[in-house]
């Protein structure tokens, strides 16, 4: 059988060493790299110009997707919901 206080113990020292001993500081990852940069990061990219450039095309991307998301799906909306405002009049 198990001892489940011997776990725990054991568990516990583990944990102490790993979390109290550790060397690395608080950080984030680059977006497009993946290299460490600072916690206060703002965008989430390294000073890199390629990481930057390409950190601003893909933000232009998706707003530009989210537009066109919203304007597909207001055309289906409109497609169900417009006949039946017609038909009411």
């Amino acid at each position: 059988m198990v001892d489940a206080k011997k776990v725990k113990e054991k568990l516990s020292k583990v944990s102490e060493k790993v979390f109290s001993g550790s060397k690395n500081q608080a950080h984030k990852h680059c977006r497009i790299c993946h290299k460490p940069i600072s916690i206060n990061a703002e965008p989430r990219v390294c000073k890199s110009a390629e990481c930057v450039n390409k950190n601003t095309r893909d933000e232009r991307n998706q707003k530009q997707m989210r537009l066109w998301m919203f304007i597909f799906f207001g055309l289906f909306a409109f497609s169900f919901v417009g006949p039946l405002i017609l038909n009411s009049i």
